[in-house]
């Protein structure tokens, strides 16, 4: 039997903010909602061609995003790159890892129980904007297996959203 946790317990939200335009001349890593939605690889720009405020992204954590969550929009970071920023649409995620298995916790964030309580919980509820509250977010509670039931699962997805990663790669160069 699995233990009951609030996300809070388990995940903090590292928001530190950043000015890319103090560094005009500097590349950055930016991870945005347009360049996910696109092929969910970063974009790399110059702190001149950046208008807004950005959050520092932590070499290890997931981007979770505030607006639309329906969407799913959640990005798996895990690299030592220097100069990763991304939008203020996003809540950079601390996984604690004593607790949780990072792929684990990945793909639970992706779960329909997690999407489907937080379209219910929207703050902001113009019709196609909706944004979440990060403690309503932080507040959900979930059931977790042991951890090592949590790193086999964690493994088996993960390994598994690689495999489809490269094929579509691989579909898109044939088609090409």
């Amino acid at each position: 039997m699995g233990s009951s946790m609030r996300l809070k317990d388990f995940i903090t939200v590292q928001s530190v903010s950043i000015n890319p335009m103090d560094a005009p001349d500097h590349l950055f890593h930016l991870y945005s909602l347009p360049s996910f939605d696109e092929n969910q690889t970063r974009e790399e720009v110059y702190g001149r061609q950046i208008q807004s405020n950005k959050s520092i992204v932590p070499d290890k954590c997931i981007l979770f995003n505030k607006l639309n969550v329906r969407f799913k929009r959640i990005w798996l970071i895990d690299n030592k790159d220097r100069d990763k920023i991304c939008s203020t649409e996003f809540l950079p995620l601390i996984v604690d890892e004593d607790k949780v298995d990072f792929h684990f916790c990945y793909f639970l964030l992706h779960s329909p129980a997690i999407t489907n309580y937080l379209t219910g919980q929207n703050t902001n509820t113009s019709g196609s904007h909706k944004r979440i509250d990060p403690d309503d977010f932080l507040s959900i509670e979930v059931t977790l297996p042991s951890m090592t039931e949590q790193k086999g699962i964690g493994k088996f997805l993960y390994d598994l959203e690689q495999k489809i990663t490269v094929n579509r790669q691989i579909n898109d160069y044939l088609a090409a």
